[in-house]
């Protein structure tokens, strides 16, 4: 494949086998997940789909840019294991391996971020006042998880907002930033307001895409 597939922000044909591979995996886990099946082997077919991002980030992109988003696929696939497996205080080992994802792509976004412009407004007001809805709401239901609550809900919105900010054709960039803070607060509204009918697959569908999205998104964006 030419070097820069999520660099145009355009799949080429030799991106389709990975592609293929990444919906395929997604589905699988998603269709045997609804079903209750649990597990360590269920851990292992959670990450299967971001292990297939890692291997097309590593064909695709370079420099500190591959570098940043290998490591935060890795950390949010350390995040997937955790979540998915049951020991004392999972929730909260889980939720760190993400905050720290979130940070990665935090300082990835930020490199090429310009928060003076126009456009930055218009996208991250509306993501600021959903975070402090968000917030009102979720804080006094987490109880004793309120302070991890806050601080990763600070960092997503960060790095929301350095996607908002990100110069060029950043759209897809920031559509995927804002898709993975959907999932994350329909994990927050699962857990701690009421169950949420189809939860697990209304979650992994928005997280999958939003990786999807991210590493397509700023690959077209530092084009």
């Amino acid at each position: 494949m030419t070097t820069a597939a999520p660099a145009t922000g355009r799949s080429s044909r030799s991106d389709a086998p990975f592609l293929i591979a990444f919906a395929a995996a997604a589905m699988l886990y998603m269709g045997l997940d609804a079903t209750g099946l649990g597990g360590p082997w269920m851990a292992s077919l959670k990450i299967l789909p971001i292990a297939v991002l890692a291997l097309l980030a590593r064909r695709s992109l370079g420099g500190p840019t591959r570098t940043l988003v290998l490591a935060a696929l890795g950390f949010s696939a350390l995040g997937d294991v955790l979540l998915a497996l049951e020991f004392p205080h999972q929730f909260v080992f889980g939720l760190g391996a993400f905050l720290l994802a979130q940070l990665i792509y935090a300082g990835n976004f930020l490199r090429a971020a310009d928060f003076r412009c126009r456009r930055f407004w218009l996208r991250g007001a509306p993501v600021l006042a959903a975070a402090f809805l968000l917030a009102q709401l979720l804080l006094p239901a987490a109880g004793e998880l309120a302070l991890p609550v806050l601080v990763y809900l600070v960092t997503i919105v960060a790095m929301t907002l350095c996607a908002a900010g990100h110069r060029g054709d950043s759209a897809l960039l920031f559509a995927g930033a804002v898709t993975f803070m959907a999932s994350d607060t329909l994990i927050a509204l699962n857990r701690f307001i009421a169950p949420l009918p189809l939860a697990g697959t209304g979650i992994m569908l928005t997280y999958y895409g939003a990786q999807l999205a991210l590493l397509y998104g700023i690959g077209r964006a530092r084009a």
